[in-house]
């Protein structure tokens, strides 16, 4: 991992995403349209996700003018080796819209494709969670990351929501859901990404499983769960795009023999 510090990157980021954040939760405007995608499940954006966007961008283009960005309200992303923001305006869309408070805000600053900094913003809380390889996981400037053990009985384990990439995924996940039914303490199916992983990080919640689908979805946590120290099955990642984060690989392990050994994932 990059050691660079990236103090004045993570400053700039993390006042233009609680800028942009502010702005959509007090006068926002989630009126929202239908998105198309490949199973033909139910998807929305706001023109509060468009307006975030834009300004998130504009404040880091302020900063930053060679950096590139990969955002989800935009066409042709296309990831380089130049540094490049990858940025979900609001991630959790349909809670937003709904006016439940399951959703934020979620950047990571990829170098040669390589994450080296990102920011996840629950405005809700008013919780701001960072991470740089120098200066390790923070929560409002404290830093958090202490990986304890439970038994699996004893863990909350969270999982992404149904994919929209992949009909299989959906399938698989669905036998997952059923195989931890009697194995695990609670299953909590958040419907944002960016929640899964900052309450992963805090330790609220044990174990986070997901496929793994588009960057701005799953690579500021992923990066601020292996900045923290947790257990991260990286070849289960790499050839089935299937994530398992743990608190310690004791539960990860316990996780496998109990759980993932009556789903069969296919490699990609």
């Amino acid at each position: 991992m990059d050691t660079v510090s990236y103090e004045e990157e993570l400053r700039i980021a993390t006042e233009a995403v609680r800028r942009a954040a502010d702005r959509y939760v007090s006068n926002g405007n989630r009126d929202s349209e239908e998105k198309s995608n490949t199973v033909g499940s139910y998807d929305i954006v706001t023109y509060s996700d468009v307006e975030a966007q834009e300004s998130i961008i504009a404040d880091l283009r302020s900063a930053f003018p060679e950096d590139r960005f990969y955002c989800e309200e935009s066409d042709g992303n296309q990831l380089t080796d130049a540094r490049t923001w990858v940025i979900d305006p609001i991630d959790g869309t349909l809670s937003y819209e709904r006016g439940m408070p399951i959703y934020g805000t979620q950047l990571v600053l990829m170098v040669s494709k390589e994450p080296v900094l990102s920011v996840i913003y629950v405005p809700v809380l008013k919780e701001m969670f960072t991470a740089t390889v120098a200066d390790g996981v923070r929560l409002n400037g404290t830093p958090i990351g202490n990986n304890p053990h439970r038994d699996l009985k004893k863990c909350v384990v969270s999982t992404g929501d149904f994919s929209r990439k992949k009909q299989e995924w959906r399938d698989k996940h669905y036998e997952l859901i059923g195989a931890m039914r009697d194995e695990v303490a609670r299953i909590r199916m958040l419907g944002a990404a960016c929640c899964d992983f900052a309450f992963f990080v805090a330790d609220r919640i044990d174990i986070h499983s997901r496929f793994v689908n588009k960057l701005w979805d799953f690579m500021p946590g992923l990066f601020m769960a292996r900045v923290a120290g947790a257990y991260v099955d990286e070849e289960l990642l790499e050839t089935t795009k299937f994530l398992l984060l743990a608190q310690s690989k004791e539960e990860a392990e316990q996780f496998k023999e109990k759980v993932l050994s009556k789903v069969v994932l296919n490699k990609e």
